[in-house]
């Protein structure tokens, strides 16, 4: 936190106390005691956008500790990132339970600062009371910015290259990487912000009949890509409606069909979603990556010791032969970090 506090003193040294107990304020809560009914949070956002200029040369963000960021309006607006995606940010970046306002209090009394002891008075006095700038930040920097957690900031590329692609009537987005590199959560994540519809690679495993040994040691042989081509690709394609069954590996058996919502954006994520079939297809192609310590990590956490010895074994190694065999990621790929930090 103090290093937050660092950065924004050599950034903005026109700072007084009253800004930094803004600061620690969103620091600790972020935006939630901010949010609303989200017509009325992007109206916000939009009314305050039609007073601003758009700049491509700020920065697009500003630390806030280990949880949170400033997203700037400014280079948001030059970025082409809607209003109502940054509303939908916002209401995305609050957690579950708010820290309490004390935890505010004790940052900010460990902080000796002078000047900081009426604001740190005001904020125990006053449970309702919330901080502001100072006149002099507000002249010397016009502040514009809305308050975002870093895990919707680690995505801010994906939704700048989906903004530029928004004047399409359907979009496809790929989402691949390894395992244990958040494309489920990655793909909840931006088809909650998009309103788009996601289909899982999960759904179209390769059926045990057919893993046999010759199609195991195909590149990308352990899905059922040709399945995801026609009953995924082919209608998409046609903008027809997207019915298929998926696949239950435990049963060994297809499940009730699912209907795909007919919507601008559609999200296939998971493993294999890259392969040259699927993808050639693709408006926007993500690929998330990880390094091997944390996936290993990520994925004990996940399923425990003895599923991770089989990824380890079998599915990882599997993954990486069609990863190297496509040289994935390539060129065409925005390449996005698992627990990336801004």
């Amino acid at each position: 936190m103090k290093d937050m506090l660092h950065w924004h003193l050599r950034h903005h040294p026109a700072m007084e106390s009253q800004d930094i107990t803004k600061l620690y304020f969103q620091a600790k809560l972020g935006c939630g005691h901010l949010l609303g009914d989200e017509v009325l949070v992007t109206r916000r956002i939009t009314d305050e956008e039609d007073t601003l200029t758009p700049c491509a040369e700020e920065l697009l963000t500003e630390p806030l500790g280990p949880e949170y960021v400033r997203l700037n309006l400014r280079r948001a607006m030059a970025d082409g990132i809607p209003a109502l995606w940054i509303a939908r940010l916002m209401k995305h970046s609050v957690p579950a339970q708010l820290p309490p306002r004390s935890s505010v209090i004790d940052l900010l009394a460990d902080l000796d600062i002078p000047g900081l002891a009426p604001h740190i008075q005001h904020l125990k006095d006053d449970p309702h009371w919330l901080p502001s700038h100072s006149e002099n930040y507000h002249q010397a920097y016009a502040p514009a910015y809305r308050v975002i957690s870093r895990t919707c900031a680690d995505l801010l590329p994906a939704f700048i290259a989906a903004a530029r692609l928004s004047t399409k009537d359907h979009i496809l987005i790929c989402i691949d990487g390894p395992c244990g590199s958040g494309k489920s959560t990655t793909a909840a994540l931006l088809g909650s912000i998009l309103d788009a519809a996601v289909i899982p690679m999960d759904d179209f495993f390769l059926p045990h009949p057919a893993k046999t040994p010759q199609r195991l040691a195909q590149p990308g042989g352990n899905a059922d890509w040709e399945r995801v081509v026609e009953d995924i690709i082919h209608p998409w394609l046609d903008e027809k409606q997207i019915v298929y069954r998926p696949y239950d590996c435990h049963s060994g058996s297809y499940a009730q069909a699912v209907i795909v919502p007919k919507k601008q954006f559609t999200i296939l994520e998971g493993s294999y979603s890259l392969m040259p079939a699927i993808s050639k297809h693709a408006d926007l192609r993500i690929f998330l990556q990880i390094d091997p310590d944390t996936q290993r990590k990520r994925i004990h956490a996940r399923d425990g010791e003895r599923i991770l010895n089989m990824f380890l074994q079998r599915w990882i190694p599997l993954e990486q032969a069609y990863f190297d065999a496509y040289k994935l990621p390539d060129d065409s790929c925005l390449v996005l970090s698992a627990g990336t930090q801004v």
